[in-house]
């Protein structure tokens, strides 16, 4: 684990940049909204002397704070703080990266390497803003109790920055698979975006032609927003109509320092191609990722509804429909989904009925 104090650098740096940014946001709205400068216009004049200031002198409080950090112990265990530390990986991720920040969330499987006194491997990976820790509950440690004897199991948590790409993440999860020795048999559970960065490795991974992808039997989604997220569908439409006038146009800037990692749920987009070369802004979806036809998938569905509604609502944050992939992937022979009512969407990580599923689902050996 980083230092408390490199996390607390990391910290300093996206503060650092994210003053400039705001800085600079004030600065357009100022010039849009002043009338055209006239040569006695000193005020004006001087604006951009007075902007340029803030942000050197927020530059300068990024640098001293991380010659303060340089100096103290690098030794010193942070005391907590990793659930903080996750939220803001997925929501400045992308920010914390291209700064190289110590604060940014290195992908790493935990507790430790896989183990091969056992022919399966479990691997639990998390959804947006958490961490391994969302595993820890009553329901999944009887699952994993399970999966020992029952799959000849051990079971491993997957940690990492879910504000980058969902693309991105897919491809150093592989890279991580391909370059770990594995036993005979792989299973993948992810949790919404988990499950998106789990299908995005299994694609890529089936492109390169990695060895690891012969062992991935099984590949489970809890919640994933294969048709996207309503939520950011609907955040990306108001960023979208601050452009409509030059004095909150320049309000948008603030709304696009969200991550990678969230702009992806917009559409469920698990490869780079669907992303690349688009506006940060597209209303509308692009190419759809064809499901891989050699390992056996389950996609979960939670909905808020009773047993009664005859259109049952989504989990909170993902709609039915979205979670079950109806329909980017009809009748798909390999897909097996599941309903459950009264279950939102984090409440499915501890809820008996998700390892109940689970265990129904996954043949023995």
């Amino acid at each position: 684990m980083k230092g408390f104090s490199a996390q607390l650098g990391g910290l300093a740096q996206l503060a650092t940049a994210l003053g400039g940014e705001v800085t600079r946001v004030v600065q357009e709205m100022h010039g849009a909204i002043a009338r055209p400068l006239t040569p006695g216009d000193r005020a004006r004049a001087a604006a951009p002397l007075v902007y340029g200031s803030i942000r050197y002198g927020l530059h300068q409080a990024g640098r001293l704070t991380t010659l303060a950090r340089l100096a103290a112990d690098p030794d010193r265990e942070a005391d907590g703080g990793l659930d903080l530390r996750s939220a803001v990986n997925g929501v400045f991720g992308q920010v914390l990266d291209l700064q190289d920040s110590d604060y940014a969330l290195p992908m790493a499987l935990l507790p430790d390497p896989p183990s091969l006194e056992r022919g399966t491997l479990v691997l639990f990976v998390h959804g947006l803003c958490l961490n391994e820790r969302c595993w820890d509950n009553q329901a999944a440690a009887d699952f994993q109790r399970w999966a020992g004897p029952a799959l000849d199991a051990h079971t491993r948590f997957l940690r990492y920055n879910t504000g980058l790409h969902i693309s991105e993440n897919g491809r150093a999860l592989a890279d991580l698979l391909n370059r770990t020795a594995l036993p005979d048999r792989l299973i993948l559970v992810g949790h919404s975006m988990g499950g998106l960065v789990s299908r995005s490795a299994l694609h890529q991974g089936r492109a390169r032609g990695d060895a690891w992808v012969d062992k991935l039997s099984h590949l489970a989604c809890l919640g994933s927003p294969h048709q996207g997220a309503v939520l950011e569908r609907l955040g990306n439409q108001a960023n979208r109509l601050l452009g409509l006038t030059p004095y909150s146009r320049p309000l948008m800037r603030l709304g696009n320092l969200r991550s990678d990692g969230i702009r992806d749920l917009r559409f469920g987009y698990v490869l780079e191609e669907q992303w690349r070369d688009r506006p940060l802004d597209e209303a509308r979806p692009s190419l759809k990722v064809p499901l891989d036809p050699h390992v056996e998938q389950l996609f979960l569905a939670g909905s808020l509804s009773d047993e009664r509604s005859a259109a049952p609502l989504g989990d909170w944050l993902v709609r039915v429909d979205s979670a079950l992939a109806e329909r980017i992937y009809p009748g798909a022979a390999n897909l097996t989904r599941r309903l459950f009512h009264r279950m939102g969407h984090m409440a499915m990580l501890e809820d008996p009925r998700t390892y109940a599923c689970l265990k129904e689902w996954l043949p023995r050996p």
